[in-house]
């Protein structure tokens, strides 16, 4: 092989490696796609995050009433938060409620100020009817922001402007 060739062929590979890389326009294109993908996952994550911190509230008022039937049925009578076998504390939710009472116990998981704008408000009930039998509900505000009602004795559906959890 010619050796002039061989520089040629040599010279010309070397000015095609140095043209490696990106345009301006290839980068901007990734950019504004990278942008777009974070504008419609954001709100989902962000809705994923409230749902987890709801799941707080949702279970430790369930764990309230099963303590509050196990309670009744030991001492005839249904107690306050803190007399109950279980301690409840939450990260994203204030507890409060129950009161001595034969009836019904009713509880509250209010968000802190800090979640108000994000996690609904939720509120629960726990009764026994003439027939010895126990009901259950708890109730969640439609919309974070929105005044808990609490839920009467003897409940069994919610307020206006609260839905039942299943």
């Amino acid at each position: 092989m010619d050796t002039q060739f061989k520089v040629k062929l040599i010279n010309h590979l070397n000015k095609k490696n140095q043209n490696k890389g990106f345009t301006l326009i290839e980068l901007l294109v990734v950019v504004i796609i990278i942008g777009v993908l974070a504008a419609i996952a954001l709100p989902n994550l962000l809705n994923q995050v409230a749902k987890g911190r709801q799941a707080e509230a949702k279970n430790n008022l369930g764990a309230i009433n099963r303590a509050q039937q196990a309670y009744r049925l030991e001492r005839a009578s249904f107690g306050t938060l803190s007399r109950l076998p279980i301690t409840v504390t939450g990260q994203y939710y204030t507890f409060t409620g129950g009161v001595d009472n034969q009836v019904f116990a009713s509880h509250s998981a209010v968000a802190l100020t800090t979640y108000g704008n994000d996690v609904r408000d939720y509120g629960s009930g726990v009764n026994q009817t003439t027939a010895g039998v126990f009901t259950n509900i708890i109730c969640e505000t439609d919309t974070p922001n929105v005044t808990l009602a609490a839920v009467p004795a003897g409940a069994t559906t919610c307020a206006a402007s609260h839905t039942p959890v299943n």
